[in-house]
């Protein structure tokens, strides 16, 4: 009987463990056209550059072929998780939305956008290192 309460409390533990750690984690949303035009910038409407909302930004061009963009995936998952509600990452896959990919000028992935003001954005090539990342976040979304 002991050893059945210890097995339920272990379960118990766990459980509650994992419970929070998925109320911690902010998952990063994959736009298509349609979801990009409501929830970053409608170019029907609006011919240059004018993003909708007000928090930062972080377009995330990849494919699910490339393995630079299997790497960066995680650290933009922390980077979701450790700003969560002072910005937004979100994810575009290039095969599947290549007219978005073309509208930021996108040749090579990953690619990600940063951003940070209503009319402008900064690009930055490659899979990145942690902390280069959020040096990255810091100078473009964050610094005035």
């Amino acid at each position: 009987m002991k050893r059945i309460l210890q097995i339920i409390l272990l379960c118990f533990m766990v459980a509650t463990t994992a419970l929070a750690q998925n109320e911690a984690k902010t998952e990063i949303i994959e736009l298509n056209s349609q979801s990009f035009k409501q929830k970053v910038w409608n170019f029907e409407k609006e011919k240059t550059f004018n993003r909708v909302g007000n928090l930062p930004i972080i377009l995330d061009f990849h494919a699910t072929w490339c393995g630079p963009c299997k790497l960066l995936s995680p650290k933009l998952q922390s980077i979701q998780n450790k700003y969560k509600g002072k910005l937004i990452v979100y994810k575009i896959d290039v095969d599947k939305s290549p007219d978005l990919a073309q509208r930021f000028n996108v040749q090579a992935m990953p690619t990600m956008v940063f951003i940070g003001n209503k009319t402008s954005f900064k690009t930055e090539l490659g899979n990145q290192e942690y902390d280069a990342l959020e040096k990255m976040v810091n100078k473009y979304l964050f610094q005035k």
